[in-house]
């Protein structure tokens, strides 16, 4: 299963991250924001 969390800031992503990684007993994968992300960049600019 793969899940996708996006938000605005202090939305609580991080901690619905957490807690879904808690109930089903998976791996845990975080992307941290970075400032020249080619990709994040595209798309404010799009």
């Amino acid at each position: 299963m793969l899940i996708g969390i996006s938000g605005m800031i202090s939305s609580g992503k991080s901690t619905l991250t957490k807690k879904l990684h808690e109930h089903f007993n998976s791996s845990l994968m975080l992307e941290e924001y970075e400032e020249n992300n080619v990709v994040f960049n595209t798309f404010l600019k799009w």
